[in-house]
């Protein structure tokens, strides 16, 4: 069974803000830390908001790892820190560009991706073709393989014929 959140599956909380702070700040104090979370092969930066991350891809020349999240979610956390811990995926670190976006601030985004449940990530190419989409608690399964797919794989772009050129090829 695929553990993930849509919009009908969380419901508000309403103990204090200063509980849940104390329950989280000692389940972070608990917590080991994560293994490998800057790997050998360098580290995975995460690049807060689409607009971001974008830009920094398009810069850069590089394919996106897009991580689909909210706040309200009690998975879109704990996928987040997975995927920034995982060793496989921190070699991909200068690679691809990490994008975290979240639900409530970018809504438009979530929708012009098809994004309805969280977590969701996608792997875009370098030209910005899907490549791999998985949502819930069987995002990370996977992922690692289809990053080193679209890094492996040479780039697919047309060449085109200046206009009024006849010749073929």
């Amino acid at each position: 069974m695929a553990a993930g959140c849509d919009v009908r599956d969380e419901q508000a909380r309403s103990e204090p803000a200063a509980a849940w702070f104390e329950t989280m700040a000692q389940q972070l104090a608990d917590a080991p830390p994560p293994p490998e979370r800057f790997g050998p092969g360098g580290s995975l930066e995460c690049f807060d908001g689409f607009g971001t991350g974008s830009r920094r891809a398009a810069e850069a020349g590089l394919p996106m790892l897009l991580v689909f999240r909210a706040t309200w979610c009690r998975w879109s956390g704990d996928l987040l820190e997975r995927v920034l811990a995982d060793g496989r995926l921190a070699a991909a670190g200068g690679r691809f560009v990490c994008t975290s976006i979240d639900a409530d601030r970018e809504a438009a985004v979530c929708r012009s991706f098809g994004v309805e449940a969280f977590p969701t990530v996608i792997v875009l190419d370098t030209d910005r073709r899907e490549r791999f989409r998985a949502t819930g608690a069987a995002a990370c399964r996977g992922l690692a393989t289809a990053m080193e797919s679209v890094l492996a794989a040479p780039r697919q772009r047309v060449a085109r014929s200046p206009p009024g050129d006849t010749t073929s090829e």
